[in-house]
């Protein structure tokens, strides 16, 4: 049985462990994937990702902010954002989700590159947390490009 207490120090870490994402992609933080994705294989962690491609295990996504890392240092100048707001948590047992809205800014090189180019996308986000071993991981990402007004949403 989950008591008040157990709950918010529950939410306290989802919090904090969403935070930790949202600064984690403004700077390619790959120690901060290693620590909090689910370990294990392709079933243990799905990301769909904003691209619009899928990527799947800690591995695959780790491998994936390499690229972007590389890509990146070869951009002079750079100014990062990440930022999220609109947060809205749910919590139930050993599962909790997040969803939010979200804006990532970063120069990730020539646009020729592959996934090169400036981005600056605001986008719908979705994270998903199950306690496992008695701490929470990842183990799902899904973001999706924001278009407002498309047959009266926001």
């Amino acid at each position: 049985m989950t008591t008040a207490t157990t709950r918010e120090a529950d939410l306290r870490r989802i919090e904090e462990l969403h935070r930790g994402w949202v600064d984690a992609n403004a700077v390619g933080d790959i120690a901060w994937l290693r620590a909090n994705i689910a370990p294990g294989g392709p079933d243990d962690f799905v990301m769909w990702n904003t691209m619009g491609s899928n990527f799947f295990g800690v591995d695959g996504i780790v491998d994936l902010w390499e690229r972007l890392t590389v890509m990146a240092a070869d951009v002079p100048t750079q100014e990062t954002v990440s930022t999220a707001w609109d947060e809205r948590y749910e919590l139930s047992g050993d599962l909790a989700v997040v969803s939010y809205m979200c804006r990532l800014v970063i120069d990730f090189g020539p646009a020729g590159a592959e996934a090169g180019g400036n981005l600056d996308q605001t986008y719908r986000s979705t994270e998903v947390y199950q306690r496992r071993d008695g701490d929470w991981k990842m183990v799902h990402y899904h973001g999706s490009p924001h278009q407002p007004g498309v047959m009266g949403g926001s």
